[in-house]
């Protein structure tokens, strides 16, 4: 009897480990599959940064083509040299409201 008590034991011990194998392999697919779905978010997040980063640099553009736009205004009326700096007439603009307001 003793042999078949180590038997069923070691049977026992067995079906424990097995079982354990298939719920780390279970484990294992499911983190597979979050990685490869992180993964494709990764991928899609730097194509929006990489689009954002063209709009910023469009949008850029465009203020500083209106910004000189502005400015060759501002000299056109005043008859002065355009002003390069934030203490032109748009720093003034920014001062007046606050005394104002």
């Amino acid at each position: 009897m003793n042999k078949n008590e180590e038997l069923v034991r070691l049977e026992e011990f067995v079906d424990s480990l097995l079982n354990k194998y298939n719920d780390l392999k279970t484990k294992y697919h499911s983190l597979e599959a979050t990685l490869a779905s992180r993964d494709e978010t990764i991928t899609e997040l730097k194509a929006d940064i990489a689009e954002l980063d063209s709009e910023r640099s469009e949008v850029g553009s465009r203020v500083s083509g209106l910004l000189g736009r502005i400015e060759q205004w501002e000299s056109e009326q005043g008859g002065e040299e355009p002003v390069n700096d934030a203490e032109g007439m748009q720093g003034s603009l920014f001062e007046e409201a606050s005394e104002n307001g």
